[in-house]
């Protein structure tokens, strides 16, 4: 006989949210799509509305999908990931600063950890009604938090064990997600964390087909994976978020080496109280809770801060080359009169540098490895970050722009932001300039360096679409990847 879990019928209430279609390739998606909101001009809401559709049909695989699709897609891309923000009273949309900072950045671990600081129940990337349920029922809830509370107050509970506490999507859905008891702040992580390692000590399963609450309203069973996705998908977005690591086994864990972003998590005391005003109150309508929608985005923009939860490369990367490679720069960096510590923070120009470095001497110039430099500037940014030689017989300099983006998985779109200034530099110095188009992954590492990119944008090699400088787009495979040099003594 098989024993289940079950929630107490007077707790049990199913959360959702709206989830991507496009979840799968959900990295790539992303980083189009921000590019393409900053291409996008403040419009009216249907002129913009109407920009997004036509860049969603452009996206590839697209071209066939029916109208509702596309505006699905919009939907869903707003609502995960705030990219823009509609004033219901300029009647104009604007595109926002997350979407600004993914673009110019290209950090989606950082970005990651910004939308699950601002996911809450209730919230603007749920449907109305939806909201409404759960403001009836009292929940005030953020996932993100939670979840890391109950893995560190597992731990405590396993370290006479000499155990890690994990967790996996059955586990987050039935003990968390679907239990009212949980998220309306009835009971704490730690009880929490209490009752799944009861249940994994007494081999409780959580899954009953013949649970009638696992049936849709149309009385139709739903699958173990209909039933789990939404606690899914919100530990897959913190495993981006570089928060939790995923075993082999399908369970997560807290991420090693990223304590002080979880840190800042389980104290972090933001929460969007829009929706406060509606608790207690009776006959609650979608027209009342729909002018807190332009609010919420307003909120979620709110707490960007492009300082914070800058990535750890470190902890994000496995290869311990590249681990070393990063570890030997800092102790140059601190040790070379011609850099600051704070170059440290720009990982791109880090590895970059060390690269370089390997290149001259396998070229034979090691005697000349100290004209290579980190070029910062406190007024003003020359337009490119490294100065180094060509290598080729001659003395002459090559000015290396870094474009660095950092991911979970690896990215198969290959733009990136160019600025005024940077476009000036490279239509001047020509053949010199080089951009080094670095693209990091956790199991991934590559390197594309587009040398002269106003001369390929000519050429038509490269696409550019001026905006506050350039909008860059390559074909990949036009280009040869370029191997990621470690520097050896």
């Amino acid at each position: 006989m098989i024993n289940f879990y079950k929630i107490p019928d007077e707790y049990f209430l199913r959360i959702h949210f709206v989830r991507p279609r496009f979840k799968g390739d959900i990295e790539n998606v992303l980083l189009y799509f921000a590019n393409e909101c900053c291409k996008t001009p403040d419009s009216d809401c249907a002129t913009y509305k109407a920009a997004l559709n036509n860049a969603i049909r452009l996206f590839p695989g697209n071209a066939s999908l029916t109208q509702k699709t596309i505006d699905n897609w919009r939907t869903e891309i707003s609502a995960l990931c705030a990219f823009y923000i509609e004033d219901k009273k300029s009647k104009l949309t604007k595109t926002s600063k997350l979407a600004h900072f993914l673009n110019e950045n290209q950090d989606l671990t950082q970005f990651f950890k910004f939308i699950m600081l601002s996911f809450q129940f209730p919230g603007g990337h749920i449907k109305t009604q939806d909201n409404i349920e759960l403001i009836k029922n009292g929940i005030r809830f953020k996932p993100a938090q939670f979840i890391l509370q109950v893995l560190l107050e597992g731990n405590k509970i396993m370290s006479a064990e000499n155990k890690e506490m994990s967790i996996n999507d059955e586990e987050a859905t039935y003990c968390i997600f679907n239990d009212l008891r949980v998220t309306s702040g009835l009971l704490t992580p730690r009880e929490v964390a209490q009752t799944i390692i009861h249940n994994r000590r007494n081999k409780l399963k959580y899954f009953d087909k013949t649970d009638k609450r696992n049936f849709s309203s149309a009385g139709k069973p739903r699958s173990k994976g209909d039933v789990t996705r939404y606690a899914g998908d919100v530990l897959d977005y913190m495993e981006y978020a570089s928060l939790l690591e995923k075993r082999m086994d399908g369970y997560f864990i807290l991420k090693p080496n990223e304590l002080n972003s979880i840190s800042a998590f389980v104290t972090d005391n933001s929460y969007f109280s829009g929706y406060e005003p509606f608790y207690g109150k009776e006959n609650l309508k979608p027209s009342m809770l729909a002018p807190v929608e332009a609010d919420w985005f307003t909120y979620v923009e709110s707490l960007f801060d492009p300082d914070k939860f800058k990535t750890d490369v470190a902890a994000l990367l496995t290869d311990t080359k590249i681990i070393d490679l990063i570890d030997q720069r800092i102790s140059e960096i601190l040790t070379n009169d011609n850099t600051t510590t704070k170059d440290i923070g720009n990982i791109g120009e880090s590895i970059i540098y060390s690269h370089e470095r390997m290149r001259l001497k396998l070229a034979g110039y090691e005697d000349m490895l100290h004209r290579i430099a980190i070029v910062d500037s406190p007024s003003y940014h020359p337009g490119y970050d490294i100065d180094s030689l060509e290598g080729d017989g001659t003395r002459d300099h090559r000015y290396i722009e870094v474009k660095t983006t950092i991911s979970k998985q690896k990215i198969k779109l290959f733009g990136f932001h160019m600025s005024p200034n940077e476009w000036d530099v490279a239509n001047t110095t020509r053949e010199h300039y080089c951009i080094y188009r670095l693209m990091l992954s956790a199991n991934d590492k590559t390197l594309y360096v587009l040398r002269n990119p106003v001369a390929l944008y000519k050429r038509d090699q490269i696409e550019a679409v001026p905006r506050n400088g350039m909008e860059i787009t390559f074909d990949a495979s036009k280009f040869k990847t370029e191997p990621l040099l470690v520097w050896q003594d």
